[in-house]
C-alpha cells in the first residue's frame, strides 16, 4: 500500500500576528518488511526481517546522514515496536482512546468519524477501515499547533513520479544510534536524540 497525503501544519504565536500555516506532502509506504514515512527533508523506515526482528532507520536528507537503530538498540531504548501500529499510521492504542461520532457508507466505502483526546492532543480523524488509514487526521494542541493530513492519492505501490526508499539517501554517512555516547558533538546525533526524547525513548539531558 501507498498513500500521499498534504501535510499543514500550523504553529500558535506569540501576539496578534499568526504564523502563516506550512504545507508539506508525505508519503507513507507499507510492505510486509518495511514501513515507510516520507516527509521531505527526513524519512523514518522501519524494517522487519523474517524472523520478526524490527529495526528503524531515520534518513536526514539535508545534512546526508542515515541513524540506523537495530533490534537491539531498541530494546534497550525500551521502545516496544508494534508492526501492527506502525503499519496503519495512527497507532490503534490512540483510536481506541477516541469516541465514534459516525459511520458512513460499507465495504471499501466504509468511513468512521472518531473524535477525541489523547493526552494533550484533541484528535479528529475520519478512518477508512478498508484501507487501515486516515483519509483526515487532525490533531490539535490547545496554544502550541494543528496539524492536519489529508489523503489525496493511494495505489498499491508507489506511482513512478513518488520518491524511492533508499534512492537518495544510497551513498550518505551512517551512523549507529548505539554510538550516540561518544558523538555528543554532532548535530545530526543531537537533532537525532531529541526526535527521541520527543517521542518518550530517552530521558532529557544537557550538552556541555
Amino acid at each position: 500500500m501507498a498513500a500521499r497525503y498534504v501535510v499543514t501544519i500550523e504553529r500558535a504565536s506569540s501576539g496578534q500576528r499568526r504564523d502563516k500555516p506550512q504545507s508539506h506532502t508525505w508519503y507513507f509506504y507499507r510492505d510486509a518488511e518495511r514501513v515507510a514515512l516520507l516527509k521531505g527533508n527526513m524519512d523514518e523506515v522501519w524494517y522487519r526481517d523474517a524472523h520478526d526482528r524490527i529495526s528503524f532507520e531515520r534518513v536526514f536528507h539535508d545534512d546526508a546522514r542515515v541513524v540506523g537503530y537495530s533490534t537491539g538498540e531498541l530494546a534497550t531504548l525500551q521502545v516496544n515496536a508494534d508492526w501492527a501500529a506502525l503499519s496503519r499510521f495512527v497507532d490503534p492504542a490512540e483510536l481506541a482512546q477516541l469516541k465514534l461520532v459516525s459511520k458512513q457508507g460499507r465495504g471499501r466505502e466504509a468511513q468512521w468519524h472518531l473524535r477525541g483526546r489523547v493526552g494533550k492532543e484533541q484528535l479528529n480523524v475520519v478512518w477508512l477501515p478498508a484501507l487501515e488509514l486516515p483519509q483526515r487526521l487532525t490533531r490539535h494542541v490547545a496554544g502550541a499547533s494543528t496539524v492536519q493530513m489529508q489523503l489525496v492519492a493511494t495505489a498499491k505501490s508507489p506511482q513512478p513520479d513518488w520518491p524511492v526508499v533508499g534512492e537518495k539517501s544510497a551513498n550518505y554517512l551512517h551512523i549507529d544510534a548505539a554510538d550516540f555516547g561518544d558523538m555528543d558533538y554532532d548535530p545530526v546525533v543531537r537533532k537525532s536524540e531529541a526526535l527521541d526524547m520527543r517521542l518518550g525513548w530517552r530521558a532529557s539531558h544537557k550538552h556541555d
